[in-house]
């Protein structure tokens, strides 16, 4: 099915995280070239990017000076957790998901008029948990018996191992909308930009730089200006933001209990 990949594609779009560019350079001379995708941190990220901008002190820097300290600190991070918001055309898509770089994952997520689904990802295997509207967007064949077997349980089995990984690619996003932040389409540095105002976002002072989509829309990213500076938002309008917390917090993942789980290939002839 082709639907779970679109809706990843679509978060991705909507947020410009493909080919983020800022806006013009500031008045300290920046130079064309650094996308920054942000969002804007939930309360727990005061706690989680508290060091380093030690004191702040972002806002008397260029442009170019902000991104390159944000591109490094990004760039060490192992896991994250991001809370989506995304207003498109076909389908919302809103929802938390907690990644780390080894491929553990929790995610919650809803699509509008179309339901809610939990992800587990560990140890290379990924477990969809759809609700009852939702089962009939992956499994479009289950009857109502089915339906009733299938709601509440973890999915496996089948064709569904491979919508499952598909579904799975919202626990790719967080950290590579983190590691291309700052950088073209080709990983280069993309330093361009205009500086915004010094704000809270998610209880951490941070400075806002006015970008641009890869489409030219107007988009504000939002940096730490106390602790790491870390990407703590991106924000595109009306159409949506990603923000991002709980900065190297552990991801912790167990895989449900056999008597919680589905196996779908059994189910295969009940499907009506």
């Amino acid at each position: 099915m082709r639907t779970n990949r679109l809706l990843a594609v679509t978060v991705l779009s909507v947020l410009g995280v493909t080919g983020l560019t800022a806006c013009n350079s500031d008045g300290d001379g920046d130079k064309a070239n650094d996308a920054a995708p942000a969002a804007s941190a939930p309360a727990s990220a005061a706690a989680s990017a508290s060091k380093a901008a030690e004191g702040g002190g972002l806002e008397k820097l260029s442009v170019e000076e902000i991104l390159t300290k944000m591109r490094a600190a990004n760039g060490k991070l192992t896991s994250v957790k991001a809370t989506i918001s995304v207003v498109d055309a076909e389908s919302d898509v809103s929802g938390t998901v907690a990644a780390d770089s080894s491929g553990n994952c929790t995610a919650d997520l809803s699509i509008k008029d179309q339901g809610k689904f939990s992800i587990l990802r560990s140890g290379g295997k990924t477990w969809l948990k759809p609700d009852a509207q939702f089962i009939k967007l992956v499994v479009p064949t289950a009857n109502a018996s089915v339906t009733n077997m299938i709601a509440g349980k973890w999915l496996t089995g089948g064709s569904m191992d491979g919508e499952a990984e598909g579904f799975a690619s919202f626990c790719d996003m967080p950290l590579e909308v983190l590691k291309s932040a700052g950088q073209d389409e080709n990983g280069a540095p993309d330093n361009t930009g205009t500086k915004g105002e010094v704000k809270k976002v998610g209880g951490v002072d941070a400075i806002v730089l006015k970008v641009k989509d890869d489409e030219g829309s107007p988009m504000e990213a939002a940096v730490a200006n106390e602790g790491e500076p870390y990407l703590l938002s991106v924000t595109s309008g009306d159409e949506g933001s990603m923000q991002f917390s709980d900065f190297d917090k552990p991801v912790k993942v167990s895989a449900p209990s056999a008597d919680q789980i589905v196996d779908l290939d059994s189910l295969a002839g009940a499907a009506g």
